[in-house]
């Protein structure tokens, strides 16, 4: 005998007529009602694992295809490797549209058959199996009474019967026993006989009451089979439901494998894979050669006349309040090289400027990266050491803009393109330093930059210059000048 699937194993068990045995079919209505709940938890779960997979499978495709964009040159490969990773994203598509189809049918749907067929009060569960319930008991009360009277008729005919052949037992050995006086023989004789008597109305009884229990059968059994028969019903069109819905599910699983989205995707995909062949990758090579091979055009060195161009060159790593208190130096330069102007840590500039056209009068001077011959130090310590280094050149004037129309080629009477000290006067400090202290070296110190020097820890060097507000001092060791930390060492004087 083939089972159904979704029959619980209790309810095959023998048994219906007997008075309880309906419960088996009450079970099955709530173990159905208990089946809709768990089918709609599994469906969840697995709409759950499918979004999970989806966003996943979506952001892999964006992470590579963004990858791809970024390192992998146009060509075949490109080509090839993005069809590829669309593929990943159609898939992700597929499996998010099974995650709605899930929710959005498959739970909706089961969700909406449990409420409309199942009424659920707050204390005693589904009206429905309730009402099952209460069919079933009334069906059988007339008959449940018959039965138990039947059983106590039963039972006092049963117990008459051993009280009889106890009485016969005594009976015949008073008989065979000559110590049992006549009196006591008698005795035993009148209550075997009463017994038989009771023996003969107890069964008697008994089966008048097995008599109208077996008239009231059919009316039982009509009784019962009518609300068998609602049970059925109901387990039909619950079943019917269920299956309707796993079948739907399993044609959103089917999508999967047989979605005629990713068969032309896969198609398209095996297409554009052929057609990456040797003769796609010669056209990729030759695009490659003519762009940055052998092929590729060049602009080949020629002679070109000497055209001179004039630039200002201003001191570099110079801060606003520099330039409000101090002068901006200037160089003439004559360069035909571009070089790029550099709009980070550029002073804005007054100096005067050579060029003859009225627009640039007064403009910032572009900061020069090889020219740099008055910026000895770099950004963290430029204020402190030019204040050490360059105090010659405090009181110098500043200039003010040439006139309108003025030309470099006016002759010796035009005016200067500026006034700065002279490069002896302008780095002669360099050298020529006015304090000099021996001091030990307290750590070693590797220099970071080509202005500073390297110290090694017990050596002794000459501290050049005081500290500056950075904690920088300018020092000799080995015959060579440069900065170094001032906390690295300790002046003779100190120790005294």
């Amino acid at each position: 005998m083939i089972c159904s699937p979704c029959m619980a194993a209790d309810v095959l068990a023998p048994g219906f007529w007997e008075v309880g045995s309906y419960k088996h079919n009450v079970k099955r209505f709530k173990d159905g009602v208990e089946q809709l709940d768990d089918y709609c938890k599994m469906s969840r779960e697995r709409a759950e694992i499918e979004a999970k997979y989806s966003k996943m499978l979506s952001q892999h495709a964006e992470k590579w295809r963004a990858h791809v964009d970024r390192t992998v040159s146009a060509g075949s490969v490109k080509t090839v490797w993005n069809e590829l990773i669309g593929e990943a994203a159609a898939l992700s598509r597929v499996h998010n549209g099974l995650k709605d189809h899930l929710i959005e049918d498959v739970v909706n749907e089961t969700t909406t058959f449990r409420k409309n067929s199942l009424h659920t009060s707050v204390f005693k569960g589904p009206k429905e199996i309730r009402e099952i319930e209460d069919h079933f008991e009334k069906a059988q009360k007339p008959w449940k009474k018959l039965v138990d009277k039947m059983e106590d008729k039963r039972t006092k005919y049963y117990n008459v019967c051993r009280q009889e052949k106890s009485a016969l037992v005594n009976l015949q050995n008073s008989q065979t026993d000559t110590s049992v006086s006549l009196d006591a023989a008698t005795k035993f004789r009148e209550r075997h006989e009463k017994l038989k008597e009771e023996v003969q109305r107890t069964k008697i009884d008994y089966q008048k009451t097995l008599t109208n229990l077996n008239e009231y059968k059919n009316v039982y059994m009509e009784a019962m089979a009518h609300v068998f028969k609602m049970c059925q019903e109901k387990e039909m069109d619950r079943s019917q439901v269920l299956i309707k819905i796993v079948q739907k599910t399993q044609k959103y699983h089917a999508e999967l494998i047989r979605s005629s989205q990713m068969s032309g995707l896969h198609q398209q995909l095996e297409q554009t894979i052929r057609s990456a062949d040797s003769e796609s990758i010669k056209r990729d090579l030759a695009q490659w050669s003519r762009v940055n091979g052998v092929d590729a055009s060049s602009d080949w060195p020629s002679f070109v006349e000497y055209s001179p161009e004039i630039r200002n060159i201003a001191a570099r790593g110079g801060s606003t309040k520099d330039a409000a208190g101090g002068v901006i130096l200037t160089r003439q330069i004559n360069r035909s090289e571009d070089i790029p102007t550099t709009a980070s840590n550029t002073l804005p500039s007054v100096a005067v400027n050579t060029a003859s056209t009225n627009d640039d009068v007064g403009k910032s001077s572009p900061k020069s990266s090889s020219d740099s011959d008055t910026s000895t130090f770099d950004s963290r310590k430029h204020n402190s050491t030019t204040s050490k280094y360059k105090g010659q050149t405090q009181h110098t004037t500043q200039i003010q803009p040439p006139p309108v129309g003025w030309n470099p080629s006016d002759g010796p009477d035009s005016p200067p393109l500026s006034t700065e000290t002279p490069d002896s006067a302008k780095y002669g400090d360099f050298e020529e330093y006015t304090t000099s202290k021996p001091a030990v070296v307290l750590y070693d110190y590797a220099p970071a930059e080509g202005d500073e020097i390297a110290l090694r820890k017990g050596e002794m060097i000459e501290v050049l210059t005081e500290p500056d507000s950075l904690g920088w001092c300018t020092g000799r060791s080995n015959g060579n000048v440069g900065l170094f930390p001032a906390s690295y060492v300790q002046c003779q004087s100190e120790k005294a």
